[in-house]
């Protein structure tokens, strides 16, 4: 897990990073529930928060990783260390 922060403060915990196939990544605040849906922050045409179901993107998914260290923040979201800003 690896935290994430925007220009307004929001702090977010990322799980896991998803990319499809179009380019759409999925940066996972939480594991799927039973039924694979899940809340993420997603970027596609937008930057956006919501849920999303696994079972939908799964068919598309080109990368998936839990190791965030190499990991470049999504737009607009920086990276937290130690309660300082990477």
């Amino acid at each position: 897990m690896r935290q994430m922060t925007n220009e307004h403060g929001n702090t977010i915990n990322v799980i896991e990073h998803i990319m499809l196939t179009n380019l759409w990544e999925y940066y996972m605040i939480e594991a799927p529930d039973a039924n694979g849906i899940a809340f993420a922050l997603v970027v596609g045409h937008e930057i956006e928060m919501g849920s999303v179901s696994i079972h939908e993107i799964e068919p598309y998914i080109m990368s998936r990783s839990t190791d965030l260290d190499d990991l470049m923040p999504a737009p607009q979201w920086q990276w937290c260390t130690n309660d300082v800003l990477a």
